[in-house]
C-alpha cells in the first residue's frame, strides 16, 4: 500500500465510486493459519467462490475436512 493510498484511509469520509470499485477489483487468495483453508477474497473481504473440477472439489473438502478436525483437537488440546 502506498503512502497516498495509506492518507486516504487514515481520513474519513465516503468513498468515490472509482476508490470503491478499484478496491472491489482487487481478488486475493488468503490463507486460514488455523484450518489451512484457501479462499479468494474480493476487495474489503467478500469472499467469492471458486469454479473446480469434481475431481479438485474432493480434493478440497478431504484437505478441509482434515484440516478443520487438527484444528479442532489443537483447541481441545488433544493435537499438538
Amino acid at each position: 500500500m502506498t503512502d497516498e493510498q495509506k492518507a486516504r484511509l487514515a481520513t474519513k469520509r465516503p468513498l468515490t465510486k472509482e476508490e470503491y470499485d478499484a478496491r472491489q477489483s482487487v481478488i486475493r487468495k488468503v490463507v486460514d493459519p488455523e484450518t489451512g483453508r484457501t479462499r479468494l477474497v474480493r476487495g474489503e473481504g467478500e469472499i467469492i467462490e471458486e469454479m473446480v473440477t469434481k475431481d479438485r472439489h474432493k480434493e478440497i473438502n478431504k484437505q478441509s475436512t482434515k484440516g478443520d478436525g487438527n484444528a479442532f483437537q489443537k483447541k481441545l488440546g488433544i493435537n499438538r
